[in-house]
């Protein structure tokens, strides 16, 4: 469990990539973020059809949180370098998905589980790109939204995103606080209880997972 965000989009044109990077890259020194730099440029300023092996665009991150790619690939395509493996190696498989649902909100929340077997695609790996901003704290997820939207206006279309804090669609930094404030609440108490637990089969779990969620809802009521 972890406050993240999740996109996808491309570059709106070939020639503006320099433009990009160098504005990504001024606003990184700036606010003290790393960054790493790729290709800047693409040959003869066009996107180049089939893939090639090369990167372009650029790589940040504030401090504590996880990497922004705007990383293209030679067609324009925003992706995720270091999954270039499974682009490359794996055109198709399948994936087991199990899930854990909990709603703290229910007076006697009992964990849903499912469990299925589901086809998958590695591209939609590759191109939806994920980053947990959890750590790195309500001040650096707004700005990193508010970033991303300007960029997202500016160089990008068919740009997707899903805020899990739902900040981007509100704007509502109390709110956001408020997301991040359970979020670090529900973690603490996991870490808690889970030095006390001897948790041996999956049982021993769904009953520490009913015991946490009494927990939490209990701080919450207090």
């Amino acid at each position: 469990m972890g406050l993240s965000f999740h996109y996808r989009g491309r570059l709106k044109s070939a020639t503006t990539l320099p433009s990009l990077v160098d504005e990504v890259e001024d606003i990184c020194k700036v606010l003290n973020w790393k960054c790493s730099v790729f290709e800047t440029e693409y040959p003869d300023n066009k996107f180049v059809t089939p893939i090639n092996d090369s990167d372009y665009g650029i790589l940040f991150s504030p401090p504590s949180c996880e990497p922004v790619s705007l990383v293209f690939d030679s067609e324009g395509k925003i992706y995720t370098p270091w999954l270039k493996e499974i682009l490359n190696k794996h055109k198709s498989g399948e994936v087991k998905v199990i899930t854990v649902k909990l709603n703290l909100d229910d007076d006697n929340p009992v964990p849903e589980i499912s469990e299925e077997s589901e086809d998958f695609d590695p591209l939609d790996m590759v191109y939806s790109i994920s980053v947990k901003t959890q750590f790195a704290g309500a001040e650096s997820h707004v700005q990193l939204m508010e970033l991303l939207r300007y960029l997202s206006e500016k160089y990008l279309t068919e740009f997707h995103i899903q805020d899990e804090s739902d900040y981007w669609n509100t704007r509502n930094a109390e709110k956001l606080h408020e997301k991040m404030n359970k979020i670090n609440q529900f973690m603490d108490t996991f870490h808690d209880m889970m030095d006390n637990q001897n948790i041996k089969d999956p049982k021993d779990f769904i009953a520490f997972l009913k015991q946490l969620s009494m927990q939490i809802k209990k701080k919450g009521d207090e």
